[in-house]
């Protein structure tokens, strides 16, 4: 009986240490940005050169979409203050008018609705521009091992 529980309880362990590996582990999205299993299309998070942020949708094959009825917010959590971000549509979904702010590395949360009046989808992106030597994409769309 004693070697049934044991058995049990490292199994127990196994699966919240693979629950917890698994869990943070960051997907590309095809423009290099980091991809969020947003309903009902996936979103990716995509900062460009010029230092704006680029939503993008994309179906379960990965190929862009246009927006529906979703409403995207962005908040840029930099160490100055929060600031929301104001976004136009695109013809993929949406784009910040204006830059980051400065100060990086820092908490980015993204909220995407379904449709206004929507429960929000909540993705906290920690947003380092560095590039990964090992991916070369930025850390905070790395997809290295360990990271």
């Amino acid at each position: 009986m004693k070697t049934m529980l044991r058995l049990i309880g490292a199994a127990a362990l196994a699966l919240a240490a693979a629950q917890l590996a698994f869990a943070d582990k960051v997907v590309a999205g095809p423009k290099g940005g980091r991809l969020l299993e947003a309903v009902p299309a996936r979103a990716e998070f995509f900062v460009n050169a010029d230092q704006k942020v680029e939503i993008h949708f994309y179906d379960d094959a990965l190929a862009p979409v246009a927006p529906t009825a979703q409403v995207v917010a962005v908040t840029a959590e930099a160490p100055a203050g929060r600031t929301v971000l104001a976004l136009e549509k695109t013809a993929t979904g949406f784009a910040s008018t204006e830059p980051l702010p400065a100060g990086a590395p820092y908490r980015v949360v993204v909220q995407v609705r379904a449709a206004p009046g929507e429960k929000p989808q909540n993705f906290r992106v920690d947003l380092n521009l560095v590039v990964c030597g090992g991916c070369s994409r930025a850390e905070y769309a790395c997809t290295c091992e360990g990271h």
